[in-house]
């Protein structure tokens, strides 16, 4: 009564892994895992590791509590531990942001290549821009190379994207230091 079962969770807006079993390994470098146990038992380990995605510290904040209580509030004869460690911090949407987008939009289809509008941020990854957001008036983010099947193991780097989006970089940076 023993199985090996590989189990594949999409969460929306999240990049995750999830293993439970009697005995559970995962190598936090390749991001993959094994599990092993019986369908008749409450796995000994559940495991999941990925990351949270939010918009302001205060959401961020919110979701981690939720999920403090959530496992504060074990089966009797369980328990549970979650821990948190840090990640790419919260990107507010905010008014020099939208103002930068505009202006990079209006460049793009001044270059004839037509209008940019925000990510939905329930689709959007996580920016490294989020790490200087707060630091500074205004912020966007991939401005660089396109790709396809976007955070996923299969990811490739679209090179037909490369020169208008260098394009579009380029006369924004353009723009933006003319206005000063």
């Amino acid at each position: 009564n023993t199985y090996i079962r590989p189990v594949t969770v999409q969460l929306p807006g999240s990049i995750a892994n999830i293993l439970g079993g009697t005995k559970v390994t995962f190598d936090d470098q390749t991001k993959t895992g094994t599990a092993f146990g019986k369908d008749n038992i409450i796995a000994e380990t559940a495991l999941v590791t990925g990351d949270i995605r939010a918009i302001s510290e205060v959401q961020l904040n919110r979701v981690k509590t939720k999920m403090q209580a959530i496992v504060a509030a074990s089966y009797p004869h369980t328990s549970g531990v979650i821990e948190f460690s840090e990640g790419y911090p919260a990107m507010a949407p905010t008014v020099g942001n939208k103002r930068l987008l505009e202006i990079y939009s209006g460049v793009s289809q001044d270059l004839g290549f037509g209008e940019v509008t925000a990510v939905n941020p329930l689709r959007a990854g996580a920016a490294d821009v989020s790490f200087t957001a707060d630091y500074v008036d205004m912020a966007i983010d991939a401005l660089g190379l396109g790709s396809n099947k976007g955070h996923t193991a299969e990811e490739t780097g679209d090179l037909a994207t490369l020169p208008t989006q260098t394009k579009r970089a380029a006369i924004l940076l353009l723009r933006l230091q003319n206005s000063h």
